[in-house]
């Protein structure tokens, strides 16, 4: 069964995060693009991040916050303009050493060849309390 196109363009998206390759990454988002993750204020990297400039900053702050050890997307289903991608991922604060794990949801919407937001969902009560010494 032929991959749908929009599941092919995250699957780019995944490939350049695991090549930590920024500038292919921020290239598959549009202009305005959001992306959005938990926990503001309890997470360095949580809120909502705009504009490549955005994604830039809230990369950075992911990387200077945690170590990852393990994330494996391993799932995915396409429903009209956005494609949902479950997986799992395992951690390590860099600021505690503690690590943490959760499985998580991504959801990606994806409009013409640019990704326009990418909301992130997981446990972040195992994130705070890994984060906080």
């Amino acid at each position: 069964m032929p991959v749908d196109p929009k599941e092919d363009f995250v699957q780019r998206a995944y490939l350049a995060l695991d090549a930590d390759d920024v500038p292919a990454l921020l290239a598959l988002f549009s202009a305005d693009a959001t992306v959005e993750y938990p926990a503001p204020g309890d997470l360095p990297y949580g809120g909502a991040w705009e504009g490549h400039e955005g994604i830039g900053r809230f990369l950075d702050l992911h990387d200077a916050t945690e170590e990852i050890l393990e994330f494996e997307p391993n799932g995915m289903a396409v429903a009209g303009d956005d494609v949902y991608v479950r997986g799992f991922f395992r951690g390590r604060s860099r600021a505690t050493g503690r690590t943490w794990e959760t499985r998580w949801v991504h959801v990606f919407n994806v409009l013409g060849d640019r990704i326009r937001r990418w909301d992130a969902y997981f446990d972040t009560a195992v994130a705070v309390a890994a984060h906080r010494s």
